[in-house]
């Protein structure tokens, strides 16, 4: 199991229970050999099924895992793979849109156990929702630029021009183009097309000019990360 976790796991990395998969070893052996490892003091255990290798700071000490770390890892990128983004109020505000800071965290995630629904991890509290498609490295971009016209008018704090302007950017940015949007239009509320319209957000041929936008995915999902100009 060590070996396996070693060559599978960052330290810093959330290691979920239920993702271990080695032949031969049962969930009641795994359960055994996790915890031998957290009393060895080799492993850290977060919460019942999810444990880390830890980091250490500058002093030699153990750095603990934090709640968004663990959410990142379990509903917006699991192993690597594209599960899930940030939405909502906390997609505008990291888009640019908004200023306001959300209490909540909001992402929309395939691993979303029912439509909506809020969870608490350590106190930090989060509000999941399940996607329109399933979300993949591919589509990611798209969705997340639909979701922030559909939630424009409840969301966003900046003019409709304003918002069309760092939303053409971000289009821009991941080479989203009438065609790829067209094929996700379906699966949004009507009122998307009053934002796309109010905004004058151009995501076809006729692109405007560059802005100085910025974008780039972190470990707190696709933001506006600075305006040049």
């Amino acid at each position: 199991l060590y070996k396996y976790l070693t060559e599978n796991y960052e330290q810093g990395e959330p290691i979920f229970a239920g993702d271990i998969s080695i032949p031969g070893l049962s969930e009641e052996n795994l359960r055994y050999h996790l915890k031998r490892l957290t009393d060895d003091g080799i492993l850290c255990r977060f919460e019942a099924g999810i444990y880390y290798f830890p980091r250490k700071d500058i002093f030699g000490e153990k750095m603990a895992l934090t709640a968004d770390t663990v959410v990142l890892h379990k509903y917006v990128r699991r192993r690597g793979k594209r599960v899930g983004y940030y939405s909502g109020y906390t997609l505008a505000n990291r888009m640019g849109l908004s200023t306001q800071v959300p209490l909540k965290e909001e992402i929309t995630s395939n691993y979303a156990p029912a439509q909506v629904r809020e969870l608490t991890i350590k106190s930090r509290k989060y509000i999941l929702r399940r996607p329109v498609v399933e979300v993949t490295d591919e589509n990611v971009a798209v969705l997340q630029f639909l979701d922030c016209l559909k939630d424009l008018e409840k969301c966003a704090e900046e003019e409709p021009e304003v918002c069309g302007r760092i939303l053409t950017g971000y289009a821009r940015e991941h080479a989203l183009t009438k065609a790829v949007v067209d094929r996700f239009l379906a699966n949004y509320p009507l009122k998307i097309y009053k934002a796309i319209y109010e905004t004058g957000v151009d995501f076809g041929r006729n692109a405007l000019p560059d802005i100085g936008l910025v974008y780039a995915e972190t470990d707190r999902g696709y933001g506006h990360v600075s305006a040049q100009g």
